[in-house]
């Protein structure tokens, strides 16, 4: 009897520390237990690699290439997604409007030829333009990874009350083809979308287009504009598992915006990738054009404020300074542990971009009461106007 006590504890011994050896063996076979590498660490690792991909950026003509480069190069970024703009997006001029674009995709399709390894063309396309569908699939052939769409963009021409990008409903008919090409040859298709309460029926084109086409692999950069109303963000994510966004804010209004509402409350954005470690991409949408300021040292210090948003507790940058003092306001940053943080980084976009969808299922309805906006009244295809949801 003495020596069946004896061994008691000593086989419970032999159990836990089998146990502790199997948990460590998983832990760390499964990414989780990292003891020695905090997420400034980890960052150094990925750039030392030159892993990252930046999703979402806009560039005027291979003249900014070289800037470009040493920016990326400085930080370790290996992939940079170049997507296709307007004349507007490039100078911010009302007067030009959606132009020039054919010439812009051009730069990018030869950006790419001439550095395949670093960089990938998306163009654009004209939604007016009978020939859209033929243009896009030739851009494809000849190398382009994805199509950027303007269509549910919420800018109004000033004094004209009508949109400058948002010239037809998302799902209009004539839209159609071009999802359907992009869904079957497994094309991402980044589009710009506001969903909230200034641009009427927006939300209700973006759900109709993706209910319609449940494999389309869609990037709604921005937090797909909604990270104030963060229950929107999550009842699209929750309702389609193709859905992605990107964590840029855009130009320098935007971006100081962004960097402040993540700095007040950063256990929200925290929980929010979280809550969807695989949802979310790198990206700055810095929009690098031929304007003086916007040279290499720009370019690194822009792309430096997200790494270090993504990766410090408290940071500055020379792009967000008090009007008072002059000096830089320190903010507060997410410090993302070391897997979320590669994942944002790099391999999201990697996984995005080698997801082949095949009868994906929608299976749950939106909870409009979770959305911040109305349900619009319109037909399918039908676009309203601005001012569709003004009361006298």
């Amino acid at each position: 009897m003495a020596s069946r006590k004896k061994l008691i504890p000593i086989a419970l011994g032999i159990a836990v520390l089998l146990g502790a050896a199997l948990g460590g063996w998983w832990l760390v076979e499964s990414g989780y237990f990292r003891t020695t590498e905090d997420s400034e660490a980890a960052l150094a690792r990925i750039q030392a690699q030159r892993l990252i991909i930046d999703d979402h950026e806009h560039i005027q003509s291979l003249e900014q290439l070289p800037a470009v480069l040493g920016a990326m190069d400085a930080l370790g970024i290996g992939r940079m997604v170049l997507l296709g703009s307007s004349w507007f997006t490039i100078t911010l001029n009302p007067k030009v409007g959606f132009s020039r674009y054919d010439w812009n995709n051009e730069q990018l399709m030869q950006i790419c030829e001439q550095h395949p390894d670093r960089f990938e063309a998306w163009p654009t396309v004209n939604p007016e333009d009978p020939k859209k569908l033929e243009k896009f699939k030739d851009y494809h052939q000849r190398g382009a990874v994805g199509l950027k769409l303007y269509l549910g963009h919420g800018y109004v021409i000033p004094r004209e009350n009508r949109y400058m990008f948002h010239t037809m409903a998302i799902d209009d008919p004539s839209m159609l083809p071009l999802y359907e090409y992009c869904e079957e040859q497994f094309v991402p298709v980044c589009i710009h979308v506001n969903p909230g309460p200034k641009a009427p029926g927006f939300a209700d084109e973006f759900l109709a287009m993706l209910r319609r086409f449940p494999d389309l692999k869609v990037i709604c950069p921005h937090f797909m504009l909604s990270s104030i109303r963060d229950s929107r963000l999550r009842e699209f994510l929750d309702t389609f598992p193709n859905l992605y966004s990107d964590i840029s804010f855009g130009f320098d209004t935007f971006f100081q915006a962004g960097m402040k509402r993540i700095s007040k409350d950063p256990d929200k954005f925290r929980s929010i990738f979280g809550n969807y470690p695989n949802r979310f991409m790198f990206a700055t949408d810095m929009v690098v054009t031929a304007i003086d300021f916007k040279n290499e040292q720009w370019i690194e210090e822009r792309l430096q404020a997200y790494l270090d948003m993504l990766t410090k507790k408290t940071y500055t940058t020379p792009h967000l300074v008090d009007k008072e003092t002059g000096n830089p306001v320190v903010l507060r940053g997410l410090a993302l542990p070391p897997q979320l943080l590669e994942r944002v980084l790099y391999k999201n976009y990697e996984d995005f971009l080698a997801l082949r969808p095949r009868d994906t299922q929608i299976t749950r309805e939106i909870v409009w009461s979770r959305m911040g906006i109305r349900r619009a009244n319109r037909k399918p295809g039908q676009m309203l106007p601005p001012n569709a949801w003004k009361t006298k």
